[in-house]
């Protein structure tokens, strides 16, 4: 009998490592379940459901709190480093289309070092409120031009104004959370007057679309996007889907980034059926487009027989050009075909309103928004297909739309097809649920 439990013996010291806070093993859980607890909103997302929306930025409150409470290098780094891997895995991922899938751990390993150095870089300001300010003016650190970090969406889901001061708010109440030297009743007094004052309580209404419009959402694997033999059959779908929307008496339909995977500009076939199309309805769609020595990502607008052809300006770093070591990175890697620059900000009008374009990852870009009241945005998600790519990007035009009160119209191939306005006031979208809930008995 007593053999029995000394046979555990052996295994008791391990036991005894994960649960010692000073263990390597237990930081390193810490750290993780911090980064989760303040990524939990882009995970959570995936679940439509009004509690979850409520906790959201609760859980990643106390994800800050975890953090702050770790005191020790190591723990920074390894939360910046599992941040930087929960919300960027997925870039990796457009490796596999260029048979480079062995560099996608790499790329991982590669991205949770870059944010595990920021993350440190905060922990050396000292003072917990001085790391927590640092942590968030990450959100305006950009590597490579890349600014998908913004800590400002932990408000997009919530009780909390979706903008800037409602982060800040998020940020504050961690502090005073985690604040060991100031009582428990003045702690709960600052809380509610930070949450009283991080509500939202206005409404926005944006312009919208005075349009009756069709936004397409295409499902064509990026493998198969650009194969020579696929290339007239997803034309001819393109055409069909016009054909069908004149039929339906739409007046506008908007195509994803590159549904013509070919430089449209040089058939003068589409080109002259579509402008005829277009006498009968307003057509948008993305392709590419040659001019002298140029490649373009560019959108085309077809519109009563005439075109206007606009292009990318804010282009993936490492996937549509190459930020730095350009020579050495092709020689190593792959000769990447880089994309030249369109005009900063491309708008045209519509039915007399001002319509700025957005493609891709220009939709995410805080400029674009400044002067904007609708976009109308176009992607091409497939490079990143079983992933929450969709998501952040969904998450970071739901930001941008409610900060600066415009409205989005985006049409991808792949996920993440959507109409995008300002948030609504959760108490407002309780009841209006509950409204639904008791109409449908």
């Amino acid at each position: 009998m007593k053999s029995k439990y000394f046979r555990f013996l052996p295994f008791l010291p391990l036991f005894l490592k994960f649960i010692n806070s000073n263990s390597i093993i237990f930081k390193i859980i810490k750290a993780f379940f911090s980064a989760l607890l303040i990524s939990n909103f882009i995970y959570l997302s995936f679940f439509e459901n009004l509690f979850l929306e409520l906790l959201n930025p609760f859980l990643s409150i106390y994800g800050l709190v975890i953090l702050l409470r770790s005191k020790s290098k190591m723990s920074y780094f390894l939360t910046g480093f599992f941040i930087g891997i929960l919300w960027f895995w997925w870039i990796g991922l457009s490796s596999i289309y260029f048979n480079l899938s062995y560099l996608i751990p790499v790329e991982i390993f590669i991205i949770g070092i870059i944010y595990g150095v920021l993350f440190l870089i905060c922990y050396f300001l000292h003072f917990d409120f001085l790391r927590l300010c640092g942590i968030f003016l990450l959100s305006f650190i950009h590597p490579f031009g890349f600014d998908w970090l913004n800590f400002g969406i932990l408000s997009v889901y919530g009780i909390f104004d979706a903008n800037y001061k409602g982060a800040v708010i998020i940020f504050l109440i961690a502090y005073f959370y985690y604040e060991r030297y100031i009582s428990r009743y003045y702690k709960i007094g600052i809380i509610l007057i930070l949450i009283l004052i991080g509500l939202q309580y206005e409404q926005k209404f944006p312009d919208e679309l005075k349009l009756d419009y069709k936004l397409i959402q295409t499902h064509i694997p990026q493998d198969q996007k650009f194969i020579q033999e696929n290339l007239q059959t997803h034309s001819n779908m393109i055409i069909n889907q016009i054909i069908q929307a004149i039929k339906e008496k739409k007046e506008l339909i908007v195509f994803p980034e590159t549904a013509f995977a070919f430089a449209l500009n040089k058939s003068s076939y589409h080109i002259q059926l579509l402008k005829e199309l277009s006498h009968k309805i307003i057509i948008i769609t993305g392709a590419i487009s040659l001019s002298s020595n140029n490649i373009y990502n560019s959108t085309y607008i077809f519109n009563k027989g005439k075109i206007e052809i606009f292009n990318k300006y804010y282009l993936v770093p490492f996937g549509e050009e190459i930020p730095i070591f350009k020579k050495l990175f092709k020689k190593i890697f792959y000769d990447l075909e880089e994309f030249s620059k369109g005009s900063m900000l491309n708008r045209y009008s519509l039915n007399g309103q001002n319509i700025t374009n957005a493609i891709c990852y220009e939709a995410t870009k805080e400029q674009l928004y400044k002067d904007s009241k609708i976009i109308i945005a176009i992607s091409n998600n497939a490079w990143f297909n079983h992933s929450i790519q969709h998501r952040l990007q969904n998450i970071l035009l739901r930001f941008y739309a409610n900060n600066y009160n415009v409205s989005i119209y985006h049409s991808t191939n792949g996920e993440g097809n959507a109409v995008i306005k300002p948030k609504e006031i959760l108490l407002q979208k309780i009841k209006n649920k509950m409204k639904l809930f008791k109409a449908s008995f």
